[in-house]
């Protein structure tokens, strides 16, 4: 007995395939295989009950919407956007020495009326106006500020 695969029927497998294969390459390609193997199975399942050219008027329009409305809109819900923490703020701000910091040893910086250990490869003196370069653990790496 010869199995025979109709059109409807590869476009359901494919689209369960398409499917598959988002849940094993994960969120990388933005939902856009679980929609586009969601297309093709409704299209195909249709087909399946109609004909097969109804099946393909249905799957390029359903293809050309996603592709036209929702996949910016699915993009944008989806897109990680990154957000400056409180301290990361902190790199590029000004501020004044509170006690002397040297290169051998961490002293105390104000910055944004809060006071910070700070380390410098230079020698840094009370009231010396500073800028942040960076911060490793809970030290601000500052420099003396330039005028």
């Amino acid at each position: 007995m010869d199995t025979v695969v109709t059109i409807p029927q590869l476009f359901v497998i494919a689209g369960l395939l398409l499917v598959l294969a988002e849940l094993l390459v994960g969120i990388q390609t933005g939902f856009d295989l679980v929609l586009i193997g969601s297309i093709l199975f409704v299209s195909g399942f249709v087909g399946m009950f109609t004909n097969v050219p109804l099946m393909l008027v249905l799957a390029s329009a359903l293809s050309i919407l996603y592709i036209a409305v929702g996949r910016n809109k699915i993009r944008q819900k989806v897109a990680v956007v990154t957000k400056k923490t409180n301290i990361d703020k902190l790199v590029g701000a000004t501020g004044t020495v509170v006690r002397s910091v040297t290169p051998d040893t961490a002293g105390l910086v104000r910055v944004n009326d809060e006071d910070w250990r700070a380390s410098a490869e230079e020698i840094l003196y009370e009231r010396d106006a500073i800028v942040v370069e960076g911060i490793e653990g809970v030290t601000l790496i500052v420099r003396k500020l330039s005028k």
